[in-house]
């Protein structure tokens, strides 16, 4: 269960009980349930998570093909986990305005 803070009213909102949900150019939009108001993803936030989550793959299917060396492929993998993580920790939700 995944719970997120609207940027608006500032009230936590579950992803399972938004009022709705739609996906805009490749961005997830959520809708609160509370305040009606539609927020999203920092359009270069989630490309930088998406490239954190393609390292943590890469990372991995290295580490376990041990291409690379035996450290390369698990440091490539937490790195890129750190990555994806900060990213979507540190930067906050936007409020989307049409």
């Amino acid at each position: 269960m995944k719970i997120l803070e609207c940027p608006a009213c500032k009230q936590k909102v579950n992803l399972k009980l938004a009022a709705a949900t739609k996906k805009v150019n490749g961005i997830f939009m959520l809708q609160c349930a509370n305040c009606q108001q539609w927020s999203h993803e920092n359009q270069k936030a989630a490309v930088v998570k998406n490239l954190g989550l393609l390292m943590l793959l890469g990372g991995s299917v290295m580490g376990y093909f041990q291409l690379g060396g035996i450290i390369t492929g698990p440091m490539l993998a937490f790195i890129g986990g750190l990555i994806a993580l900060a990213t979507q920790l540190a930067i906050p939700r936007t409020l989307h305005t049409p």
